[in-house]
């Protein structure tokens, strides 16, 4: 049964409305608000706003914690899924005054779906693909098959543009997914063999694999033009997610997923300014040079990286980041206001530091402790005359 901190007094409410309506300002600036959810992720690296943003994205698994619903059918049937986001976000204007934004869940298998793999459903948690390489035979015979496949057709590609087309509400998210996103070579390699199989053939067929992480490259870069031509999505900028990138040495990821990701953020992501986000919730310390190589403009890492690091190998991507999403949910308000306080302290000056969690906001987290989150920006993220106003 979900157990949260619904009891907002009138005080409360109006904080969080208050919040909220300056937070946008934060983060969109002066855009369009008519544009609504679908208004560009990317805010301007700049301190020329009154404070660090928040940046709260509740996925599907806190809205199915919260509407006490059923996993598997929220995946599965999408009229079910639309009326749970809808009582969600009725509850979240009434406990909080937040907008929930649209969206198409998929529970991140869209990307993967398209290379033939099984789904299994289970009634009360995250589905997941089941892996389709197991020997070599298997690798050939899938590079035979992807050069060969109609994107608009594989996998959960036709579902998710019927539902995306029937919800009839253009949006974009940042750490979530959207149809501007990917998942990289790690994750997609991950997907097919399993991550031990994975590392096993890296070692054993380094050749096979090379060869299948080129049609990997050639199916992303495919598969994201055929969704964002069927969903009105823009046609540049790009969201790599890739966990199981963060897992392999600096030689391997040089050696086998360099090129995969120069060839997604080329070829979707061509012009200087065009958005080259990345989320990897891995460790990243040791990748921070290939990534900055690759031009990457926003990241949002792991919990453990030193966000300074980052900032120093990045110096001009606007990090996501970087209060543990642990912590974010069974910490004390206190100990988040401390983490929230290091991390502007460390990376928010000049603008460049969007302040959320190192990877998704886990199921269980209280309204409290979003609010402590959000009094952190407020108390040590003020903004006058272009630099961080400092709180002793």
């Amino acid at each position: 049964m979900t157990v949260i901190d619904t009891n907002q007094n009138d005080g409360a409410w109006s904080w969080w409305r208050a919040f909220w309506a300056e937070n946008d300002r934060c983060l969109y600036g002066d855009l369009d608000p008519a544009l609504g959810d679908a208004r560009p992720v990317r805010p301007a690296f700049s301190a020329e706003r009154s404070r660090v943003p928040v940046l709260v994205e509740l996925g599907e698994d806190w809205i199915i914690w919260r509407t006490d619903s059923r996993y598997g059918r929220f995946i599965q049937d999408f009229a079910y899924q639309q009326d749970v986001r809808d009582r969600c976000a009725a509850l979240l204007v009434d406990d909080i005054a937040f907008h929930l934004k649209a969206k198409v869940d998929s529970s991140s298998l869209l990307h993967g779906s398209v290379y033939g793999m099984t789904i299994d459903y289970p009634e009360d948690s995250t589905p997941w693909l089941n892996h389709l390489i197991h020997g070599p035979e298997d690798i050939r015979r899938l590079i035979a098959t992807m050069e060969k496949v109609d994107l608009s057709q594989a996998g959960l590609v036709p579902w998710y543009v019927a539902s995306y087309r029937t919800l009839n509400r253009p949006y974009r998210w940042r750490i979530l997914h959207d149809s501007t996103s990917v998942h990289g070579p790690g994750t997609i390699l991950g997907f097919l063999f399993g991550i031990n199989d994975m590392m096993l053939a890296m070692h054993d067929e380094p050749d096979l694999v090379h060869a299948l992480l080129d049609t990997i490259g050639e199916v992303t870069v495919r598969y994201s033009r055929t969704v964002r031509g069927l969903t009105g999505a823009p046609a540049t900028g790009v969201g790599v997610f890739d966990d199981v990138g963060g897992l392999v040495s600096p030689r391997y990821f040089e050696r086998f997923f360099m090129p995969v990701y120069e060839k997604i953020y080329g070829e979707l992501a061509p012009a200087a300014d065009d958005d080259r986000f990345l989320h990897n919730d891995a460790r990243v310390a040791h990748l921070l040079d290939f990534f900055r190589a690759l031009g990457v403009n926003g990241i949002n890492p792991d919990p453990e990286t030193d966000p300074a690091l980052i900032r120093r190998k990045l110096p001009d991507a606007i990090i996501y980041g970087c209060v543990p999403p642990l912590l974010l949910k069974d910490g004390t308000p206190g100990q988040i206001i401390e983490a929230a306080r290091q991390s502007i302290e460390a990376v928010g000056e000049g603008g460049g530091l969007v302040l959320t969690t190192a990877g998704s906001i886990n199921t269980g987290t209280p309204y409290g402790n979003l609010r402590a989150l959000g009094e952190a920006a407020e108390r040590y993220g003020r903004y006058e005359r272009g630099g961080l106003v400092r709180v002793d």
